[in-house]
């Protein structure tokens, strides 16, 4: 399903400039990886373009629109890199629980399935 599925209606994430950065970089560890199932590739790459198309409102706050399979992408790579990230992190690692915060819960996220 991509983004432009009617039925995968998007989740608008909304994102501040320090959280937009974090949740990139995880987006682009996620693709670094090897490990991956082919699926997971394409839409971490989509989820990574509709990050760079979407522009700041007024306050410079980004509405980033995601198809759930992008949304459950998102929250897989921000969760990864939220959980390998260390106490010296500190900054980083409150942009990246802003960003879970914002995100549906995990038994959520385990039921939108990637087929």
């Amino acid at each position: 399903m991509s983004a432009a599925d009617p039925a995968g209606v998007p989740f608008h994430l909304l994102l501040d400039a320090d959280e937009a950065r974090c949740v990139r970089t995880a987006l682009n560890l996620l693709l670094a990886e090897d490990t991956h199932e082919p699926p997971i590739r394409p839409l971490a790459r989509e989820a990574l373009a509709a990050l760079d198309d979407a522009e700041p409102d007024e306050r410079g706050v980004l509405s980033v629109p995601l198809a759930p399979p992008q949304m459950k992408i998102t929250h897989t790579a921000v969760k990864l890199r939220f959980d390998d990230s260390r106490r010296e992190e500190a900054a980083e690692r409150e942009a990246l629980r802003r960003v879970l915060d914002k995100l549906p819960d995990e038994h959520t996220m385990r039921a939108i399935r990637l087929d």
